[in-house]
């Protein structure tokens, strides 16, 4: 392409050409900010990818400033989430978003329901909480009996037809989108954003059905 004007490049040959005239220096240190914001989804992916093995071949150390969480999520060796200016939460990719510390950070790094629950008491490494009168036992890292939220990633509550134990509720939107289906639920604990990739079935609007959560997904967070 070294015959054409910077205007004839695409989108991405010119993000890639960006990124080759800041690594001819061979940087210790390179600072990328949004680097991926005006390309389409499917180049993003490419051209991510791409940085990240430029960055583990080349050994140098770079910060990505990003506001696309599956970017933070897909490229990073650690996260540090900002708020206003101070750090919120850091740590690796799994930790901030399996235990995030947060509210803010719970729904920052990814979607997630936030429901408030009461911790009943601690067994083991699990709690035992109530949610809308229904008790369920799930992680309880740092937990404490009392009043508490529980941040609860769409993946990971069970939607089914109502019948047996679990949180009552009604469809209120069901979208089918190939490989999943979505929902909004309303429930005592407010409308939840449910994501079943169970798509051979799909619930009615105004159905009612019951919810529970699965294994992970789920984390306490302090009142």
């Amino acid at each position: 392409m070294g015959s054409r004007l910077p205007a004839e490049l695409s989108g991405g040959q010119q993000q890639r050409v960006a990124v080759a005239r800041a690594l001819v220096l061979e940087p210790q240190v390179l600072l990328l900010d949004e680097p991926l914001s005006n390309l389409d989804a499917r180049l993003r992916r490419r051209v991510r990818t791409e940085i990240r093995d430029l960055q583990q071949r080349l050994g140098f150390t770079a910060v990505y400033v990003t506001h696309d969480q599956d970017e933070a999520l897909a490229v990073s060796d650690r996260i540090i989430v900002m708020k206003d200016g101070e750090i919120a939460q850091s740590g690796a990719p799994r930790e901030l978003y399996e235990a995030p510390a947060s509210s803010f950070i719970a729904d920052f790094m990814g979607e997630a329901n936030v429901i408030p629950c009461e911790v009943l008491s601690l067994e083991g490494p699990d709690a035992l909480i109530r949610v809308a009168g229904v008790d369920h036992r799930v992680p309880g890292r740092l937990a404490k009996p009392g009043k508490a939220k529980l941040a609860v990633r769409p993946g990971a509550i069970s939607i089914a037809a109502q019948g047996g134990q679990g949180i009552a509720g009604l469809v209120l939107h069901s979208a089918y989108l190939g490989g999943h289906v979505e929902y909004e639920v309303e429930t005592d604990v407010g409308t939840l954003f449910i994501i079943d990739h169970a798509v051979e079935r799909s619930l009615p609007v105004q159905s009612a059905v019951t919810l529970g959560f699965k294994s992970r997904g789920i984390a306490l967070i302090d009142a």
